[in-house]
């Protein structure tokens, strides 16, 4: 009896190994299919999450920080499938794919790419085993670029009576940079609607950066993006510019430890404070 129940476990066990797993039922982009002849092992998706992907043109490696619609799949090659596929035979049928959509690949490698689909603004990366000729596994990253839905509302005028200051973390940049994301545009409103109900108020418009990378470069950046956000204001929320004032102090005034990426992503932030 204990031979024929650990037979038993067997077959169920190899029928479910070529079959996605239960959880990950609908988890791929509708408009990107699989490779064939494999399943999906696992799934690591949300409705948004902000994503910073990493590729490299020319040997230097550069970066894109992006908010919206995450999917990350993962892939293992079924037992049954006997057709070998190295790793640049799947990085050029995602490349195919993708140029027929009029999209563009960002890498040497053929691995990174950026296209507009549905009308959205898409970024996928595919990531595989450096050449490998009979490739088991790969995962891709799909990111379709959206604003939060924003669940947590934060009264401002609430937060600057009390503490004479607030820190927003709805106003994103790409990294390294000071252009302001389209999706900061619900942070920025709130500022706009405090300063019309306030009229006699100013503010100072605060960068903050973690501890990454050099000290003077992060001073640059987070003056360079108070400056950002004071000109949307005066140009787009026509607020007299009289009434902001702007600096950045990189990482000298941190919330939390820079020691794990929750901390430093705590102390990448923008702080409104009360003249």
């Amino acid at each position: 009896m204990k031979k024929l129940i650990f037979i038993v476990f067997l077959l169920i066990n190899w029928k479910g190994y070529s079959q996605d797993t239960p959880r990950c039922k609908d988890t791929e982009p509708t408009y990107i299919n699989r490779m064939p002849g494999f399943y999906i092992s696992d799934c690591k998706n949300s409705d948004y999450n902000d994503v910073e992907f990493v590729y490299w043109v020319k040997g230097t490696a550069q970066k894109i920080n992006k908010g919206g619609k995450y999917y990350h799949v993962y892939y293992l090659k079924s037992e049954k499938e006997t057709k070998k596929f190295s790793s640049a035979q799947i990085n050029q049928n995602y490349y195919n794919a993708v140029i027929k959509v009029e999209g563009t690949a960002l890498d040497d490698k053929k691995t990174m790419y950026t296209a507009n689909i549905n009308g959205k603004e898409v970024y996928i990366k595919v990531n595989t085993a450096a050449n490998s000729t009979d490739s088991e596994s790969y995962n891709i990253e799909v990111l379709e670029v959206a604003s939060m839905e924003q669940d947590i509302v934060v009264n401002m005028q609430e937060s600057i009576d009390r503490d004479g200051k607030i820190a927003l973390y709805g106003i994103l940049f790409d990294t390294d940079k000071s252009n302001i994301k389209p999706e900061s545009k619900v942070a920025l409103n709130e500022i706009k609607d405090y300063l019309n109900e306030n009229p006699t108020i100013k503010i100072f418009i605060v960068g903050h950066t973690d501890n990454t990378g050099i000290f003077s470069n992060n001073t640059t950046l987070s003056k360079a993006r108070a400056t950002s956000i004071k000109n949307y204001l005066v140009s787009i929320g026509k607020i007299q510019a009289v009434r902001l004032s702007t600096d950045g102090v990189a990482s000298l005034c941190p919330i939390s430890t820079n020691d794990t990426e929750q901390g430093r992503k705590l102390n990448r932030r923008v702080e409104i404070v009360k003249q």
